[in-house]
């Protein structure tokens, strides 16, 4: 008996085509591999081509192509080798080890060629825009690949963190839409296909003429269907079919911004018909959706429950003409967040509502499927007595040759935030979008708004650089990226799809995002978002892990603390706004205590520094650090457990990364406790500073690398996880395991000597530099002493198994840089530079288009890992990493603030020797231009002259002034 797992035949197709096609094949191109018989004996081979590509899967989609496959023997092995410069194809079989070559028809070679021969623009492209362009009739090389993200702005609104809208989108249009928190307006599919994240007939549409269907907005191998393009952009989809018949259909998918006396989350898809025909056309448009459930936890239960409590309802105007579908929910406790979905239509100058409705999926779907509903004729007008909120809006129309009509789909949600919402209320907020958008031309300066306010808020930093596809992402995507995480944190991307809150660390977002902000003035704004965490530490100094309106899970995670102090650090530094340090919040569980966030943040520090500490005078690792899947201790202690303790605490274990952390939230504290002229405390901070830096000398260390964590409860057998002889080492060829956390923050925290950084360096090379970036960690077996770890969760190269977490690879990428600025030896710094700038371009996204079918990933937006195995780019979508990846870039061009000075301490790649950005400061503009001949020219040890709007400056300090102006700043290294 044999029993074969995937991960032992990613290349055994591969592999064998190579034993039989040996002398054919050339190693330099690709080809597509497939086994033709279960045995896994015999393959199909085909290529080659300038990278992998689903060749095999393509063509047998073809029904003559697909036929030809299958009639081949399954006894033998068979190579189609294409000559693209002479159109031809030659096929070989392989048989009992010889290779014969074999006629092969010439209408098979031509339909092969022409079904192949575009392959390199079947992932799409990016424009100047950074758009992502596809043609929805080629293959998508992976789930999150074709995804876009899209945010409404509700700045200036109560709690924008947690009630701005979002959604999701594939290229197809389909997907979901959040409201505030987890809140679902459209539905969700709460399943293990990556590939939907919603219903799929969320804001999807028909075309019904002459009693036929000739259109679906999801099917694009529909034979009337002649092209489909999408276009996804920061933070709006387009897509675009042209049919056989004569139509040309475009569809435009955003947010609408927060407009007083609307709802507080409004999606909207306009859809747009031209007849391009010669003929006077009479069509039906149907339009689709499936309203999210307020109760979403019954789906797990009792599906039946979360159906007979709800109801179809309608709202109508005065005349009875239909204004929105309204699902009416029995539980007094549903009713506080009101699903609505309307439809506009816009003929020859006039408004017009849908004329026909139908409430019951399996009524619409019928016999059929979503493709080809049986319903779709005629829509019933019926109003369903039970569940689920599904629901099809039906209008007829007539076009003339030449003209067009407008189509708007508007789906949203009425709340309070807690309140039920009276009829009153839902009444006329539909009235009011109903009657701002009775002009069709209004709902296209809604959108130029939102668009306008992202190229505002896009505008703070732009790179001119000789790498256009660099200037395109982060001038454009990158932000967006940034901006999106701020408000969605990791909750909602196409597999985040189920309920997951804010994260308490996730508040590094808002390190990166902070200053785009303060640079269009919007400083209340950030003070408003840091709250929201400051309001989430417990009076004893821990905090929640995961919150939206309340909190959970106090003290369960050691780090979380910790990231508050950098944001507000980061926020006094930029803005010099020391007031901040005394506003007065909320203290959860005390009945409504307030103290200041000078106060909130003393606390963190003396929870972590005094009370949360292990022998070794270190923050114990409780349930998890930063690293979720370093559970080591399952009898950890939660934050309440130890309210009445005072460290050291025995038996524990204690996390080497977070005293890092806590070194520099000191390090950032005791700055701040200066400029407060709080002298006793600053004393004290610096004591604490000097006792922990000599503990992590002494016992962090490991003589050639910082350990990860220290055990305190094996004795002598067991004392240490990372480093020389801790013995995890799941490599026979590695003496110990290597985490990257360490490295990076030893060195951001100030902590690494340069000898020491050497050291890891080399140990990084070693064992963590893969070909595709930094593994977060050697290979690791921590069975012995948890079974609930990384080792034991994921296989090797996933995830925190010693997968590429961008996230972290970042934070190393960061600290490289900020080392290479400060060591003394030039080699070192050189090493390090180079180290950080290959990390750094192995995760621009824009990449995955030269290998997009291996790589997968998505072209636009950082992925959260990448397979250290195989190279393959795995979601979610949202992580750390794009936030990193900000800061890092940051601290390549030198963006260094102190309040209304910039210091300049730039470290450029090797071979630049000419970079150009510019950054805005409120309502002024600078723009940087750096010059260096090729090699190693740093602040630290070369000479440079530095020239601001003519004037020489003495060193790298820069004045900004908010003037309006537009200053010039020009540094010149010798």
């Amino acid at each position: 008996m044999a029993k074969v797992h995937a991960r032992n035949m990613i290349d055994a197709a591969k592999l064998l085509a190579y034993d039989y096609f040996k002398d054919l094949l050339d190693s330099e191109k690709a080809y597509d591999y497939q086994f033709i018989n279960l045995q896994f004996t015999n393959v199909i081979v085909i290529g080659s081509f300038t990278y992998k590509i689903p060749a095999i899967s393509e063509i047998s989609k073809n029904e003559i192509i697909g036929e030809f496959l299958n009639s081949l023997s399954k006894e033998e092995s068979h190579f189609f080798q294409i000559n693209w410069n002479e159109e031809t194809i030659h096929y070989y079989v392989y048989s009992d080890g010889n290779v014969a070559k074999r006629a092969l028809d010439k209408e098979i070679q031509i339909l092969i060629l022409q079904l192949l021969s575009d392959y390199e623009t079947w992932a799409g492209y990016l424009d100047e825009n950074g758009d992502h362009i596809m043609d929805l009739k080629k293959p998508s090389p992976g789930p999150h690949f074709s995804t876009n993200m899209l945010l409404g702005n509700r700045i200036g609104y109560p709690n924008p963190l947690q009630t701005t809208p979002k959604s999701v989108i594939d290229r197809f249009g389909g997907g979901s839409f959040r409201a505030h928190a987890a809140t679902q307006v459209l539905a969700t599919r709460w399943d293990m296909l990556q590939e939907e994240n919603g219903f799929p007939a969320n804001r999807q549409f028909y075309l019904v003429e002459d009693g036929k269907q000739i259109f679906y907005s999801a099917n694009v191998t529909d034979q009337n269907i002649k092209s489909a393009k999408c276009r996804h952009s920061q933070n709006y989809t387009e897509i675009e079919y042209y049919t056989e018949c004569g139509l040309k259909i475009t569809r435009r998918i955003f947010i609408l911004p927060q407009y007083e006396g609307l709802p507080v989350a409004t999606e909207v898809q306009r859809i747009t018909i031209k007849n391009q025909s010669d003929q006077v056309r009479k069509l039906r448009l149907v339009m689709t959706g499936m309203l999210g459930s307020p109760v979403p936890q019954a789906f797990m239960e009792d599906v039946v429950y979360s159906t007979i409590i709800m109801e179809a309802g309608v709202i109508q105007n005065e005349n009875g003409d239909f204004l929105a579908y309204v699902p009416h929910y029995y539980p007094e406790p549903c009713q506080k967040d009101i699903r609505f979905m309307s439809g506009m239509f816009y003929e020859k100058g006039n408004k017009y509502c849908p004329e026909e409705i139908g409430t019951h999926y399996g009524e619409f779907i019928g016999n059929g499927n979503l493709h080809y509903p049986q319903g779709l004729k005629k829509l019933s007008n019926k109003l369903n007595t039970k569940g689920p909120g599904f629901i099809a809006l039906g209008k007829e129309f007539e076009i003339n040759s030449g003209e067009e009509v407008i189509a708007d789909q508007y789906t949203g949600l009425i709340s309070q935030f807690g309140d039920k919402v009276s009829y009153d209320i839902i009444y006329n907020q539909i009235q009011a979008l109903h009657n701002k958008f009775s002009d069709k031309d209004v709902l296209e300066t809604a959108f130029q708004e939102q668009m306008d306010w992202y190229r505002r808020y896009k505008s703070y930093l732009r790179i001119d650089s000789d790498n256009k596809l660099l200037n395109e992402y982060v001038n454009n995507n990158l932000p967006f990226q940034v901006l999106y995480q701020t408000f969605v944190s990791r909750s909602f991307d196409l597999t985040q799809k189920g309920y997951r809150e804010i994260g308490f660390r996730e508040i590094q977002d808002i390190y990166a995002s902070m200053y785009y902000f303060i640079a269009m003035g919007k400083e209340q704004l950030v003070k408003e978002l840091l709250a929201e965490w400051i309001e989430k530490v417990l009076e004893a100094g821990y905090c929640y892990h995961n919150f939206f309106w309340v909190g959970k899970e106090a003290g369960k995670w050691s780090d979380d603390g910790l990231w508050l102090i950098q944001a507000v650090y980061r926020y006094v530094q930029f803005t010099k706004d020391i007031k901040f340090l005394n506003e007065l919040h909320l203290i959860p569980e005390t009945g409504g205590k307030k103290r200041s966030v000078y106060d909130t943040l003393k606390a963190i520090i003396h929870y972590s520094s005094k009370i949360s500490i292990g022998q070794h005078g270190l923050p114990l690792i409780d349930y998890a650090d930063w690293n979720d899947c370093l559970k080591v201790d399952s009898d950890y202690l939660l934050g309440k457990d130890k309210e009445n303790l005072t460290g050291p605490i025995d038996h524990y274990s204690e996390s080497v990364m977070n005293a890092f952390l806590l070194k520099i939230a000191m390090l950032y504290m005791k700055e701040l406790a200066s400029q407060v002229n709080d002298q006793e405390y600053e004393s004290e901070l610096e004591k604490s500073i000097n006792d922990l830096s000599n503990s992590l000398q002494l016992h962090g260390w490991k003589e050639d690398f910082y350990a990860r964590v220290l055990f305190n409860r094996y004795g002598n057998e067991i004392t240490y996880l990372g480093a020389k002889n801790d013995g995890f080492s799941n490599d026979e060829n590695i003496d110990g395991t290597y985490f990257i956390n360490s490295f990076s923050w030893s060195i951001i925290s100030e902590e690494a000597t340069e000898s020491q950084i050497e050291i890891m360096v080399d140990r990084i090379e070693r064992y963590l530099k893969k070909p595709f970036g930094f593994a977060l960690m050697s290979p690791t077996d921590l069975s012995k002493i948890s079974k609930v770890t990384a080792t034991g969760e994921y296989f090797p190269g996933d995830r925190e198994n010693g997968g590429i977490f961008k996230h972290a690879s970042m934070m190393a990428a960061f600290a490289m840089i900020k080392a290479a600025k400060e060591v003394t030896n030039p080699e070192l710094a050189e090493r390090l530079r180079n180290m950080a700038y290959w990390m750094v371009d192995k995760v621009f996204p824009y990449h995955t288009l030269n290998d997009p079918y291996a790589l997968c990933g998505n072209p636009r937006w950082c992925t959260q890992y990448i397979n250290s195995n195989t190279g393959e780019h795995i979601g979610p979508t949202l992580s750390g990493t794009s936030t990193w990846l900000t800061l890092t870039l940051f601290e390549m061009l030198g963006i260094e603030y102190r309040g209304n000075k910039l210091l300049l301490n730039p470290m450029l790649a090797e071979e630049v020797e000419v970079m150009k950005f510019s950054i805005k400061y409120l309502d002024s503009h600078y723009s940087f231009s750096i010059h260096k001949p090729k090699g190693l020219y740093r602040i630290k040890d070369c000479k440079y002259t530095l020239i601001m709007d003519q004037q020489v400056l003495e060193n790298n300090t820069v004045d900004l002034i908010n003037d309006g102006k537009q200053h010039t700043i020009e540094m010149k290294f010798e």
